[in-house]
């Protein structure tokens, strides 16, 4: 029994789901995913000097059909100013069509797919998971469990804002 405790000690800090979450000032972790159509998309090249939206959704998260459109919302009225919105798809049990919903929806920001080792790699438990990077990839919101979308909406739109103007 001695032994085994040693054993799974050891590999606590080799997992990310154990070793923590990614946390505001922290360096975001570089991807690459294939989009809905099939395009490749390298995180860090992609937004190179740009702040960035990060959500990691399911399609079957009741969590995340209500906050998704009030995410469109934000980002409708900032990629003019250049934010780039990631959505990446995470945890999916198969039941219902990721590209299908989305499509249905109109969601206008990048979607991404078979995110689920990216989820992991960030410390994501749960869908919505959602993230702010700024400029320099550094984590500068991450959206608390538990408040209300429309105070998530509220902060990010400040988070956003001031990011931009710097």
């Amino acid at each position: 029994m001695r032994y085994m405790m040693t054993f799974l000690l050891a590999l606590l800090p080799l997992s990310p789901v154990l070793a923590g979450t990614l946390k505001i000032g922290d360096t975001a972790p570089d991807w690459t995913l294939k989009d809905k159509d099939g395009k490749t998309v390298e995180y860090y090249k992609d937004s190179k000097d740009r702040v960035s939206v990060i959500l990691f959704w399911a399609s079957g998260s009741p969590y995340c059909a209500t906050l998704m459109p009030h995410l469109e919302v934000i980002y409708r009225k900032y990629r003019s100013k250049g934010l780039k919105f990631y959505a990446i798809d995470a945890f999916e049990d198969g039941k219902r069509d990721p590209v299908a919903l989305f499509e249905e929806k109109d969601f206008s920001y990048t979607m991404l797919l078979d995110g689920d080792l990216v989820a992991e790699e960030w410390g994501v438990k749960a869908t919505p998971g959602v993230y702010i990077i700024d400029k320099d990839k550094k984590v500068i919101y991450k959206r608390p469990t538990g408040v209300p979308d429309i105070l998530v909406k509220q902060n990010m739109d400040l988070k956003i804002k001031q990011a931009l103007s710097r």
